[in-house]
């Protein structure tokens, strides 16, 4: 197992050494030229697509989440009223306090979503709600204002709301320990 670790790491740090060199060598918009040496030791060339550089970055930023820094500051006001038939948005600043760049798309992107509980009503949810996407890519140490939508809450009543970023296909922030931004909001109809 720790070989197989070791030779993913080299791996991945050869792929990166490659990137980094493609990307400096471009050619038209959308492609990045890559010299080939053939069997024969003579130089060819040849182009990379932009899906096959996304590829690469994938493979590049592959990221060992159980041996990961995972933190976050949330910093914001949880309103004590919302409506249950519009769209709420509620502002937050996030900090990435983590120790991986957070993913604006792609594959195991960041996003801002919640969960709710009902106080006064048998409503809840931890996993389906509506979820909101960074607007760019996070490094380590930024931050960035975002609009959190608010929209799955359609029963009128009092809630217990807990904004909580996630790493899709992988993790909760909140299950690692990181503390969300919570509050009590009563929900109801905003037209009538």
């Amino acid at each position: 197992m720790k070989l197989m670790k070791s030779k993913i790491k080299m791996l991945a740090v050869s792929i990166a050494s490659t990137l980094l060199i493609l990307i400096f060598i471009s050619c038209t918009p959308g492609q990045v030229e890559k010299i080939d040496v053939d069997s024969d030791g003579t130089q060819g060339e040849d182009t990379l697509s932009e899906d096959e550089i996304k590829e690469l970055e994938e493979v590049v930023e592959a990221i060992d989440y159980e041996n990961a820094q995972i933190s976050a500051d949330i910093n914001g006001y949880i309103p004590s009223f919302l409506c249950t038939d519009s769209d709420n948005y509620i502002k937050i600043e996030i900090t990435n306090n983590s120790d991986f760049t957070w993913r604006s798309s792609g594959q195991n992107m960041v996003r801002i979503g919640y969960h709710y509980y009902g106080q006064d009503v048998e409503y809840s949810d931890y996993d389906q709600t509506t979820r909101t996407a960074l607007p760019y890519n996070l490094e380590p140490g930024e931050s960035a204002t975002v609009d959190v939508l608010i929209n799955d809450i359609v029963n009128k009543g009092t809630y217990v709301l807990q904004i909580d970023p996630v790493v899709e296909g992988e993790f909760w922030f909140s299950s690692k320990g990181v503390e969300v931004l919570q509050g009590k909001v009563y929900f109801s109809s905003c037209t009538e």
